[in-house]
């Protein structure tokens, strides 16, 4: 029997592994360090006279950060208006729609986030592919049937190896995409 693509766990565990980076526990000063960065960072566009895209984007990591998914995007939106190939703003953007379960909009901001400027902040273009084959994976997962769902999850499988080339020694990103390989032999 074919496993049905609706309600795969491994759809659900290889979006989550790809989409949601490692993340430290947080401790109550590292509470009050957030804080401050989301205020110093709200005062910095305030303050830039042209309003920087660098400062919208950090305003726009700082909310996705807070789960304020809505206004991320506004934020993002912004940096973009200010500078459209921006791959950073672009992947946080994309981070924040697949929450709100917009996912053909993710996958399109990802998408341009790796035709962009190659600005990945302190990460490189794998975590850009990375989350673009999530976002394919969690569009894929909302398909009704596997022949709709396939063809985007072998787009994934392509992310996948995209990432592994730029850093091969990412041991979770090659068994994400030996798991999503085998998931498509058995759908197909």
């Amino acid at each position: 029997m074919k496993p049905t693509l609706i309600g795969s766990g491994l759809l659900t565990v290889a979006a989550c592994l790809c989409l949601k980076m490692p993340v430290l526990a947080a401790t109550a000063a590292d509470s009050e360090l957030d804080f401050e960065v989301a205020v110093n960072a709200t005062a910095e566009i305030a303050q830039a006279p042209e309003n920087t895209y660098n400062a919208w984007g950090n305003e726009c990591s700082n909310l996705v950060d807070q789960q304020r998914f809505s206004e991320a995007i506004a934020a993002c939106d912004r940096a973009i208006t200010l500078k459209p190939d921006y791959s950073l703003a672009l992947t946080h953007r994309c981070m924040a729609l697949l929450e709100l379960d917009r996912y053909q909009d993710a996958v399109d901001s990802c998408r341009r986030a790796l035709t962009g400027d190659g600005n990945w902040g302190d990460r490189t273009e794998a975590s850009g592919w990375l989350k673009f084959g999530g976002s394919l994976i969690r569009f894929a997962a909302e398909k009704p049937n596997p022949n709709q769902a396939v063809p985007l999850l072998q787009q994934a499988l392509l992310a996948f190896d995209k990432s592994l080339e730029i850093e091969p020694a990412n041991p979770n990103t090659r068994q994400l995409r030996n798991e999503l390989e085998r998931l498509i032999q058995d759908l197909t």
